[in-house]
């Protein structure tokens, strides 16, 4: 069916909580497992239209995980868990500067400028060598990956990602127009409401 016609929107429902050893809090905190399910809207009618994914978010600093972490006990496995805006924010980074898949010693130290001040952690350069490596051989537009990762993601991580991609594109001082539009449309894709897209363009034009 035609987007234009019959827009499909999400609706998180929560699916249980719990008490979880969170990765980036490194403690115990209380969790709220959550299904973001599809709708598909025609005219005013809402109808059920699967499953867009399912999250695992931490009660205390509000990151997103998959459901698996629930699973891991042990601090040394808990430590290669990354929360979902993290691992989102790498790809898109990556997928907004690479052209040729190559990358210049510039767009390295901008992305992880950009990934510090989001996140609070550093990438490596070899970690953002890796990640555009993985963009290269994976291509896609930023706007349907983040399309396809949207269940995995509460508001809180949609702005921040948000707020990379407005970053990477007025790294040059300036959002010019085109650009401006671009990270609309990214927070169309993650279906943020327009008031929050609002609230992290004007920081950044």
């Amino acid at each position: 069916m035609p987007s234009l016609l019959f827009p499909t929107g999400s609706v998180p429902r929560e699916a249980g909580r719990g008490t979880f050893n969170c990765p980036a809090c490194r403690g115990s905190n209380p969790y709220t497992r959550v299904v973001v399910g599809r709708v598909l809207r025609i005219f005013a009618i809402q109808f059920p239209a699967g499953v867009y994914g399912e999250y695992v978010e931490c009660g205390a600093c509000l990151s997103t995980y998959r459901p698996s972490a629930l699973a891991f006990t042990s601090q040394e496995e808990r430590e290669g868990i990354t929360a979902e805006y993290e691992r989102a924010l790498r790809r898109l980074l990556a997928l907004l500067v690479i052209s040729d898949g190559d990358i210049h010693d510039a767009e390295i130290r901008m992305l992880q400028r950009v990934f510090s001040a989001v996140t609070g952690s550093q990438l490596t350069r070899a970690e953002v060598l890796a990640e555009v490596k993985d963009a290269a051989e994976n291509p896609t537009s930023a706007a349907r990956y983040l399309g396809e990762v949207v269940g995995l993601l509460n508001d809180r991580g949609k702005e921040q990602i948000l707020r990379g991609a407005a970053m990477v594109v007025g790294s040059d001082g300036h959002v010019h127009d085109a650009e401006a539009d671009l990270v609309r449309r990214l927070g169309a894709v993650m279906q943020l409401d327009d008031d929050r897209v609002a609230y992290v363009m004007r920081s950044f034009t």
